[in-house]
């Protein structure tokens, strides 16, 4: 595991120098809200389908890492060049997306061959040192383009960079899976009542994406750096619970999905009763004990009682792709509707209604 865990390190640093920002450049850049909606669910939605129809493959989990980083490398090397162009933006947005996605499902089936036999405490350290690396490049990133977003070009060749050459790191690791030949039919056997309850969960959450960097420009007048900074609370807070959060986690799985989903609620009522920025900072102290239930409790859970392992990974993939992007594309078309009477003030109506009905989509992972 040190060796995944040095390369998720590295990898995790390259990506934290600009995912960060990628919604909210949009949002500088002009991208209206339903564009938005691709651009910020880009990471869940292409992210997933990717990792689904790679799970379908005959490829091994060292070699998907390897193609990944080569797609995810060179969608950000043609973003350096082409970031003022508002489609090609979001498509290649959406091609880097797709390649973190199949790199990503390399990753998990290492981490899950690799994890065996204490799987919520090697996760939850693994997630540990990937949150503390990435304080440090988001605090940079933030900084270096406070002044100029242009600069952000730059961030994407050393991002992409990084990300390809991290990629040796794993791929002589000794891995004797083989993967089972499948078609691409979904596999759901046992999952039936958490892949609906994280379906219905994921347009909910979704809804606010393309919402939030609207709101941080037009509502709160936000820089870079301001931006880094809510994301260096949110990782502090994560690098502080995460340490602690696996045993937890492992005696408590019900209850510990249903806090990860409700804390998300007071993220989007931040933005809807915040006076100033200094509310957003506050409700980012959350943020740890919501991103590290995420990063743990969700994956524990599926690996645990699917029989399929891969088939069970790339088909909660689709569930939460689809849900994403149904929900960004709500969240988008609707600030659109409104904005043409309301301005950006509907935002903040907006954020209420997501936090209220966050909450309620909580409520239901109480019922596995």
């Amino acid at each position: 595991m040190r060796r995944i865990s040095l390369y998720n390190l590295i990898n995790g640093m390259a990506s934290s120098a600009y995912s960060p920002y990628i919604s909210f450049i949009g949002a500088l850049l002009g991208l209206s809200g339903y564009t938005l909606g691709i651009v910020s669910t880009a990471g869940t939605f292409f992210t997933n389908m990717a990792q689904y129809f790679s799970s379908a493959t005959k490829s091994d989990a060292r070699r998907l890492v390897l193609e990944g980083n080569i797609i995810k490398g060179l969608g950000l090397v043609l973003m350096a060049f082409f970031m003022n162009y508002h489609l090609l933006y979001t498509a290649l947005v959406a091609t880097v997306m797709a390649g973190s996605g199949i790199s990503s499902m390399g990753l998990s089936l290492l981490s899950e061959y690799y994890s065996r036999g204490s799987r919520s405490f090697l996760l939850s350290r693994m997630a540990f040192y990937s949150s503390l690396g990435s304080l440090p490049v988001i605090v940079a990133g933030g900084l270096y383009m406070a002044t100029n977003v242009e600069l952000a070009k730059y961030i994407f060749v050393v991002s992409a960079v990084a990300s390809t050459l991290s990629t040796a790191i794993v791929f002589d690791l000794p891995y004797d899976e083989r993967p089972r030949e499948r078609s691409l039919r979904l596999s759901v056997k046992g999952l039936e009542k958490f892949l609906a309850f994280n379906f219905i969960y994921m347009i909910v959450w979704s809804f606010a994406w393309p919402l939030f960097p609207l709101a941080q420009v037009h509502v709160f007048g936000m820089t870079t750096e301001q931006v880094a900074i809510i994301n260096v609370i949110a990782t502090t807070s994560t690098v502080v619970v995460q340490r602690f959060i696996g045993g937890f986690i492992a005696r408590r799985m019900k209850t510990s999905m249903f806090i990860g989903r409700l804390t998300n609620t007071f993220f989007a009522l931040a933005y809807a009763i915040s006076p100033n920025v200094y509310g957003i900072y506050a409700s980012q102290l959350l943020a740890g004990l919501a991103n590290s239930i995420n990063n743990v409790a969700y994956f524990s859970y599926l690996v645990d009682k699917a029989e399929d392992k891969r088939a069970a990974i790339g088909t909660y993939s689709v569930v939460m792709g689809l849900g994403a992007i149904i929900g960004g594309e709500l969240g988008g078309w609707t600030f659109e509707a409104l904005y043409a009477s309301d301005g950006y003030s509907c935002l903040r109506s907006l954020m209420l209604y997501v936090a209220i009905a966050r909450a309620a989509a909580a409520s239901l992972f109480l019922l596995l």
